[in-house]
């Protein structure tokens, strides 16, 4: 019965082992921006389209805002989508955040528990009933504690792989053009309406 405790333990250390991470970027990206639009929901898809087109997707999406995740290399891409498809862009305010330390932190609680863990495996066939007991409420504890640390490691990861951007949609109106008075006295005389109607 121990070894197949020990067993178990085991397996479920190894499914929770560390994976390492991508190396090249510890940064997480984020992008506010605001453009002028002549049609919301209509600018509103062609974003959400394009994030998922670059392997992103859309965490919000409505007629005045959306927000969407995507690589982090294409925020160069990100910016001329945008001008490409507003009236203006009035503004655009990218961030980046240096995760590397809560990264190297979380790492570090991962092992130190992992070493303890298997401390603890390694003491099950030499304890007795009593020990054996609290050896697994440690082991059961350590293990959600890594599970937890696991969880943190792999939000992270995401943050540095894909940036956020939160876009907000501003409404340009149709309008017809202003009635400003012509210097020629007589053209402010004539009913354009009946002129076009065919008479004054």
């Amino acid at each position: 019965m121990m070894n197949s405790l020990r067993a178990v333990f085991m397996i479920l250390l190894f499914l929770i082992s560390s994976r390492g991470l991508n190396a090249d970027n510890f940064l997480y990206h984020q992008i506010q921006a605001v453009i002028l639009v002549t049609d919301p929901d209509q600018a509103a898809d062609l974003i959400t389209q394009w994030s998922e087109s670059i392997r992103g997707y859309y965490l919000l999406k409505s007629s005045d805002h959306v927000v969407i995740r995507f690589p982090y290399t294409e925020i160069g891409a990100l910016r001329t989508f945008l001008e490409n498809l507003s009236e203006d862009v009035i503004e655009i305010s990218p961030e980046a955040f240096d995760l590397r330390e809560e990264i190297l932190g979380i790492q570090s609680g991962i092992s130190s528990r992992e070493e303890i863990l298997k401390k603890n495996l390694s003491f099950i066939n030499s304890a007795d009933v009593s020990g054996t007991l609290a050896i697994e409420k440690e082991i059961i504890l350590l293990l959600e504690e890594i599970e937890n640390l696991k969880g943190r490691l792999r939000k992270l990861t995401v943050d540095r792989s894909f940036a956020r951007a939160d876009i907000h949609l501003s409404f340009m109106e149709q309008s017809l053009p202003e009635d400003i008075p012509s210097s020629f006295e007589w053209i402010n005389s004539v009913n354009f309406y009946s002129f076009m109607q065919g008479g004054f």
